[in-house]
């Protein structure tokens, strides 16, 4: 086996290794796999004579024998079209050369889901039948204008790509979610909001539980999770209460499991929030993080980097 990782590099100088790319490294060494971690900025594509050649580094990536993808750049929608042309490229390989098949993590899920955003996940939702956020999108971001749907507050505006954007605190640059609740039509024009493209934006009914949860599913089975409770405002991401949540109540459980059936993944974290009690998809993710699973967490965690080193098919 020779396992590659994929990622992209981290906004922040100084930390050229994300977290998760790191423990996988870590799971892999333990079994001594190897490996080598390249950057989406560091791939080649040759097409000469007819023929195709993608480079990792240098290296012709069939050589490899297992592929996963980690994160790419949100805000560059191309970043996720190499993932998805490389899993073309691996699967006429394949095709070519049953007797060494490449696995790539994911690759059918990749396959389903041609774009990597908000809007296309609310599509594909609306396809399958999967309990959503009720969404507003328009092309010209003029969101005070009128519309016969969404009208209600509080609502959340929220990226369309899921880009975040980099302040500057204290001299620190620190990574801040682009997600905003509009109170009244004066909440569109609030600090660090006003100066996005609203055209890249998109709204979205309120939830007011203040609690959301992640589910990590492989194979096709829950294998750990956490529950995550905002201490102040309404975001959970800033300095929630997070505890293990790896036996999820059944109404989620189910809106988990369905969501990665459908999307045929085999690894995925499956964000969930309620309204009411009733449990919608908040949004996926094929490469999640899990930094804050394994730090922010006392007791009851799994293994997250040993199951994406181990989820791939048979």
């Amino acid at each position: 086996m020779n396992y590659l990782i994929i990622d992209k590099l981290q906004p922040i100088i100084g930390e050229k290794i994300a977290y998760a790319s790191k423990r996988i490294i870590e799971e892999l060494d333990k079994k001594n796999i190897p490996h080598s971690l390249t950057y989406l900025n560091e791939l080649e594509f040759e097409f000469i004579n007819g023929e195709t050649l993608i480079k990792a580094k240098g290296q012709d990536i069939t050589k490899y024998t297992h592929i996963i993808f980690r994160g790419h750049d949100l805000h560059s929608e191309l970043q996720y079209q190499f993932k998805k042309y490389i899993v073309d490229y691996i699967d006429q390989y394949n095709v070519l050369n049953p007797e060494k098949k490449i696995l790539v993590q994911n690759e059918k899920t990749i396959k389903k889901l041609p774009y990597y955003n908000k809007i296309a996940l609310a599509l594909f939702c609306s396809q399958n039948s999967i309990p959503y956020f009720n969404t507003y999108f328009r092309t010209d971001g003029n969101y005070l204008a009128h519309r016969d749907v969404l009208n209600a507050y509080p609502l959340i505006m929220k990226e369309y790509s899921g880009a975040n954007r980099i302040e500057l605190i204290n001299g620190e640059k620190k990574i801040k979610k682009n997600v905003f609740k509009i109170n009244n039509a004066d909440g569109y024009r609030q600090e660090h909001l006003k100066e996005l493209n609203y055209s890249r934006m998109f709204i979205q009914e309120f939830s007011s539980s203040k609690i959301d949860y992640r589910i990590f599913v492989s194979m096709g089975n829950i294998v750990g999770g956490w529950k995550r409770e905002a201490k102040e405002g309404f975001m959970t991401v800033k300095k929630g209460k997070y505890s293990a949540y790896n036996k999820p109540g059944t109404k989620i459980q189910e809106l988990a499991l369905n969501v990665a059936q459908k999307l045929k993944a085999d690894f995925l974290a499956v964000d969930i929030m309620e309204i009411e009690n009733k449990p919608l998809l908040q949004e996926i993710s094929m490469n999640p993080g899990f930094k804050a699973y394994e730090t922010k967490i006392k007791e009851g965690t799994v293994n997250i980097a040993k199951l994406i080193v181990e989820s791939f098919p048979n």
